[in-house]
């Protein structure tokens, strides 16, 4: 049964499924619905509901500040009574009938080797249930989106290009303590900063060859990360590539934590072999540090010119575009680009986006090619 589009003037009904943010220690996919959340729940346009499965009951201490309430994947009538659209942001969708459905696909990472066989299968289930049962889907960058359509089947009118913005927020400064603790970790003297999971997808292994590459004696790599899949590879990288004490490894550290770390650094080095989007990088301009990335579509469509890039598999021409971002009479032009490039994302304009699809998505419409520029005013 096709629901009765809501009154245009009242505030949409939105279920927001934020179990992928419920836990300990969130990277990429639970910051960016944290954010969105917490964005949404400040627009008067519509009322959100963060809701998580009951299968998260036990990690509460994780949820997200405010009102929260739980649903079953199975069957849950009376949610489906209250909302006018549910939105999956991690590619999950419940077996709801009433309210329109959305849901968020990161990227396609699973289709290229950079996961277990059962974690693909895992991800293939999810994406059938979406390209089945969702009235519209949600990306971040126009490269996935052509993805979505030519790999899924998914046509491009079902699907919504909403870009994020930077996840941890650079514009405040830790306490003393935390300072310190920040600089115990690191030591002193200079550093390339290399953010994300250590993994065979971050290329963990090509960022430590280029580092090499690049020929930095008085500087360390610092990677911050969880261990990823193909993070085995790294020990021996660093040994092969005489790197033994030159390359500090403090794991997972929260967004505040990794704000710190950011203003202190040289550079960011990014040679992601394939991204969805992309958040370092947007945090790394806003904390006005050089960026190098690799040449992964979304990487190249989010810094539009504003970071050094290379191939993911060229650590010669990586090293050659770190030591360009190191050089301190580069360093204020590419400040400059990347501050610009920013100011392009913030996550009000992320909300607006969103706001748009469930709109379109409760009166049957097809995806907004972009938001209004009244709507994306931050």
């Amino acid at each position: 049964m096709t629901p009765i589009p809501p009154p245009p003037d009242r505030p949409l009904r939105v279920g927001i499924d934020a179990s992928a943010a419920a836990v300990p220690r969130p990277t990429g996919v639970g910051l960016a619905i944290a954010r969105q959340c917490a964005a949404l729940r400040d627009r008067s346009d519509i009322f959100v509901e963060v809701l998580y499965r009951l299968s998260r009951l036990r990690r509460r201490r994780h949820f997200l500040p405010g009102r929260s309430r739980f649903f079953a994947d199975s069957w849950t009538p009376g949610l489906a009574r209250r909302l006018d659209v549910f939105h999956g942001p991690d590619a999950r969708l419940p077996s709801l009938r009433g309210p329109a459905l959305v849901a968020t696909i990161h990227d396609l990472s699973a289709q290229h080797g950079y996961s277990t066989a059962r974690f693909r299968r895992t991800r293939e289930a999810h994406w059938r249930r979406v390209r089945e049962r969702a009235r519209l889907v949600v990306t971040y960058t126009q490269a996935v989106r052509e993805e979505l359509e030519r790999v899924l089947g998914i046509p491009g009118e079902r699907v919504a290009v909403v870009p994020l913005a930077a996840a941890a927020d650079v514009s405040h400064e830790l306490p003393a303590v935390a300072r310190a603790r920040v600089a115990a970790w690191v030591g002193e003297g200079p550093y390339v900063l290399c953010l994300g999971e250590l993994s065979r997808r971050k290329n963990t292994v090509g960022a430590l060859e280029a580092f090499a590459a690049a020929g930095l004696v008085r500087h360390r790599l610092v990677l911050c990360g969880p261990e990823g899949y193909g993070a085995e590879a790294v020990e021996a990288a660093v040994g092969r590539l005489g790197l033994v004490g030159r390359v500090v490894r403090p794991s997972y550290l929260p967004s505040a934590a990794v704000a710190s770390l950011l203003r202190g650094a040289d550079a960011l080095l990014f040679p992601s072999r394939y991204e969805g989007f992309g958040m370092p990088l947007l945090e790394a301009f806003r904390a006005e540090v050089p960026v190098v990335a690799s040449r992964a579509p979304a990487l190249l469509e989010v810094s539009a010119g504003a970071a050094l890039h290379a191939d993911a598999e060229d650590a010669v021409g990586l090293g050659a575009a770190l030591r360009e971002a190191v050089d301190p009479g580069a360093r204020a032009e590419r400040v400059a680009r990347g501050r610009e490039r920013a100011r392009a994302f913030t996550w009000e304009r992320t909300a607006a986006r969103l706001s748009e699809v469930y709109r379109a998505a409760a009166e049957g419409r097809p995806a907004p090619a972009t938001c209004s520029e009244a709507a994306c005013q931050p």
